[in-house]
């Protein structure tokens, strides 16, 4: 019985010790899943910011030429100066309501690691767990 005794903090030690070794594995691999998940979300951010860039300028040179057409026809029935300034509203109008919906489309953007969020508040409740049943 004596030995039992002895025995038992021994293995309370040891079990202690492997459920903190347990943890510091967790925490390691946690901050690799945010830091490799934080990478993924800026790179396909970056690759969409490219896209957009790219098609935006060549969208822009086209719309500025069916812009042009659209003065020259107006020109037709109003004074060149009228015409243009008349497009040059449309313009500004369409450009305002892009602009904001593009803010809005950012803000909706999340950079959250929400795996790696998951994954601890997982990781938390083994730990609870864990310590419980040492407690115990």
């Amino acid at each position: 019985m004596g030995n039992n005794s002895q025995s038992n903090p021994e293995g309370l030690g040891s079990l202690v010790t492997g459920i903190v070794e347990d943890l510091q594995g967790i925490v390691r691999g946690e901050v690799l899943l945010a830091k490799t998940e934080l990478k993924e979300d800026v790179s396909a951010l970056g690759k969409a910011a490219g896209s957009l860039v790219a098609g935006g300028v060549v969208a822009l040179v086209g719309f500025i030429f069916l812009m042009l057409g659209v003065t020259y026809l107006l020109n037709k029935w109003l004074e060149l100066w009228i015409a243009a300034g008349i497009v040059g509203i449309a313009l500004l109008l369409i450009g305002g309501i892009l602009v904001m919906s593009g803010k809005k489309a950012m803000s909706a953007a999340s950079m959250k690691p929400t795996e790696t969020i998951d994954s601890l508040k997982e990781d938390q409740e083994w730990a609870n767990r864990q310590i419980k049943s040492v407690k115990k």
